[in-house]
């Protein structure tokens, strides 16, 4: 009897595989009719433009943006200039830029949540730019602020949102050669794949002619993510934060931090283009008539761990002393008081305990900048 039942089960078996070979050859054919004549716009997970020493954001650009691990997915648009906004272009007579690194931008959540974005919705009388990419720094801003001013687009209130990371950034990350224009990135030149090429035709063949199959992997991923963010946010609230390796110079000794992130010129001379750089945007708001504002905030790290080594505090009052900025915005007290008075602090400032705000931490700076820089 078991040696009939075999091959009737063989062949059910080989029925199945037909029936799920049919389907996938089915479904790959709908995808790409899908793809060329039904969805025809790109499915883009960044609006990053990288050229070999340098990268900026694409203009008129959409994407769905993940990079940080504890979120979903979120979009981002990009406008004539090529700078984050909200996707609602207005024309108001007065500008307000704001400089700055993923924080500035928003990373990890959707325009209207992050600070800038609730500046703008909570203001009518400026226009707000919001020129911030990931890994930019003051060199950057710089040549950003230039490049504004001589396409006579004139802020009436700069804000220079000042971040811990902009200390390895300038020691290792951008440089200003005499002939260049804009700054140069630093960074290893990696070899060069032998399937190149191969790789490149498959990713764009795939990119172009599967967007059906890129969607639905694109919202199961969103679907589990949630389930996991859920049942992980209970256990988060009790943990600390760790040591950041960009950030651990404002507690640790500085031979005890990772010596990589300050070469090739060296700390000091981090510090030292930060000053050059906001002293030469301090002349620049000074010949626009722009109020310049620096704007600071602590990592989780930073209120856990203190400032022992080098205050960032302190720092900061002293840089917007010597570059005669309007105002410095210290939002150290705020998150302190969080820390003092909540026990899910961490996580109900930071996105997964991650460095990156969460729409509560949005709110406490966007309610601050605009009841001292743009509410009378």
């Amino acid at each position: 009897m078991k040696i009939l039942l075999q091959p009737l089960r063989k062949l059910k078996i080989n029925k199945k595989i037909t029936f799920v070979s049919i389907y996938l050859i089915f479904f790959l054919i709908g995808d790409i009719f899908f793809s060329n004549f039904v969805y025809k716009k790109d499915i883009k997970h960044n609006c990053y433009k990288y050229l070999k020493d340098f990268y900026y954001l694409k203009k008129n650009c959409h994407a769905k943006e993940k990079w940080v691990r504890n979120v979903k997915t979120y979009d981002v648009y990009t406008d004539d200039n090529g700078f984050r906004f909200s996707g609602n272009k207005s024309n108001k007579n007065k500008i307000a830029a704001f400089f700055g690194g993923s924080f500035t931008y928003g990373m990890g959540l959707d325009y209207k949540k992050t600070f800038v974005g609730l500046i703008e919705n909570g203001q009518k009388e400026f226009e707000i730019l919001n020129l911030a990419v990931p890994g930019y720094s003051p060199t950057v801003f710089n040549y950003q602020l230039k490049e504004l001013i001589k396409n006579e687009i004139l802020p009436k209130k700069i804000f220079l949102v000042f971040d811990i990371s902009d200390v390895s950034e300038e020691a290792s990350q951008w440089d200003k050669k005499d002939k260049y224009v804009r700054p140069i990135q630093i960074k290893e030149t990696k070899k060069k794949d032998k399937n190149t090429e191969v790789n490149g035709f498959f990713r764009n063949f795939t990119k172009n002619h599967f967007k059906g199959s890129r969607l639905i992997a694109r919202s199961t991923n969103n679907f589990f993510r949630s389930v996991r963010l859920y049942f992980l946010s209970f256990e988060e609230k009790l943990k600390k934060p760790g040591h950041t390796v960009w950030g651990n110079f404002l507690y640790m000794n500085l031979e005890d931090t990772d010596q990589k992130l300050w070469k090739p010129f060296g700390f000091n001379k981090g510090i030292e283009k930060i000053k050059k750089n906001f002293k030469e945007i301090s002349i620049l708001a000074n010949s626009v008539n722009a109020d310049l504002y620096i704007v600071i905030y602590p990592w989780p790290d930073t209120l856990e761990y203190g400032q022992n080594k080098f205050n960032w505090e302190k720092f900061s009052e002293n840089l917007c002393y010597d570059v005669s900025c309007t105002k410095l915005i210290n939002f150290f007290p705020e998150f302190k008081n969080v820390k003092e008075h909540s026990d899910n602090w961490l996580t109900k400032l930071y996105i997964g305990g991650d460095l990156h705000l969460t729409e509560y931490g949005q709110k406490i700076i966007a309610k601050k900048l605009l009841n001292e820089t743009f509410i009378n």
